[in-house]
């Protein structure tokens, strides 16, 4: 009996000595459990995206939903890109408390370059307790930050057509974001410079109109934002007239070797001008639509007057007496102009 006394009193003595059991609120659990009690992972399980400096991917922190009010801030931190959320911290952290169901949400900003990131969270109060994720930043796809919608491929060589040249933005750039649009011909804008900025509108949009250059050739237009550029190639070709007039320097002219009489051409458009240096034709036929006479001293367009041409019609010895038509175009277009001058003898 006084044995077994002493055995039960040893037990209860022994008991004393044993530490009290781990409580769940303690929040300090042996490294078996720790996963229980934090998690870092991406909302969608992704673990790239774009190295364009604008992607985002949503990440969460997860702790105890039951964790006590003291141990419920999380402290994120990232080797690369930017973290978008939270309170930023003297240290370059940004915390964020825990939701009811112990969940921490942050965004993880690309960075220009491709390579990775190491993002961590911390449970603040229990520095031990450390998740890491790493998050790849992939070579961009420079269409999903910046393309055409509208890039035309042709437009007269005119120097006043207005060309207009839009672009879409990724909607995950900041809203004063502005496009630069460049081009190596024509011009924006009324000083027709060689560059403009366009901030974006409502739908992440710009738009930039090109002024058309007088001469014939192509330029590159390219439009750059947020790092990356897109280009589009736009050909000038001749712009031809719309209307022709025709004006002769005397209403009459003999019929003789050396008579001639000088025939203008104003060739005319509705937007800017004839390109200069476009070949004029000109004919004259008789009252029957004969040929006769011929033209010499011909110039082009624009070459000694802006959408002008000249041409000397010489009768010659024609037997032809009366009105003739004189007809003016071009080398490249359907469109003429006539006027009419009187054979009279010599």
């Amino acid at each position: 009996m006084g044995a077994r006394r002493w055995t039960a009193i040893g037990i209860l003595a022994a008991a004393a000595w044993l530490p009290a059991c781990h409580e769940t609120g303690d929040y300090t659990p042996s490294e078996a459990r720790v996963d229980r009690f934090l998690t870092l992972e991406s909302a969608n399980d992704q673990a790239a995206i774009p190295a364009d400096g604008v992607s985002r991917l949503l990440l969460v922190a997860t702790i105890a939903a039951d964790a006590e009010p003291g141990r419920r801030t999380i402290a994120f931190s990232a080797s690369a890109g930017t973290l978008i959320g939270g309170q930023a911290m003297a240290d370059g952290t940004r915390q964020v408390t825990a939701d009811s169901t112990g969940k921490a949400f942050i965004e993880l900003q690309s960075a220009n370059r491709v390579g990775d990131a190491i993002v961590q969270a911390q449970v603040v109060s229990v520095p031990e307790l450390v998740r890491r994720l790493v998050i790849a930043f992939v070579e961009a796809d420079p269409e999903s930050v910046i393309r055409f919608i509208a890039a035309p491929s042709r437009a007269p060589a005119d120097g006043a057509t207005l060309s207009t040249f839009t672009v879409q933005l990724s909607p995950a750039l900041p809203l004063d974001t502005q496009v630069e649009f460049t081009t190596t011909a024509g011009g924006f804008g009324a000083a027709a410079a060689p560059s403009v900025m366009v901030p974006i509108d409502g739908s992440f949009q710009a738009s930039a109109d090109l002024e058309s250059p007088a001469a014939i050739g192509s330029a590159r237009v390219t439009a750059s934002a947020a790092g990356f550029s897109r280009s589009a190639r736009i050909d000038f070709h001749r712009a031809l007239p719309d209307r022709i007039t025709v004006a002769t320097a005397a209403a009459q002219v003999a019929a003789s070797a050396d008579a001639s009489v000088t025939v203008t051409g104003t060739f005319l458009r509705d937007v800017g001008a004839v390109t200069a240096g476009t070949v004029a034709t000109f004919t004259a036929t008789d009252a029957a639509g004969a040929p006769l006479g011929q033209f010499r001293n011909v110039t082009v367009i624009g070459q000694a007057t802006p959408d002008v041409a000249t041409a000397d019609f010489f009768p010659g010895t024609t037997a032809v007496r009366g009105l003739v038509t004189i007809t003016v175009g071009t080398d490249e277009g359907s469109v003429i102009g006539t006027g009419v001058v009187e054979i009279v003898d010599s």
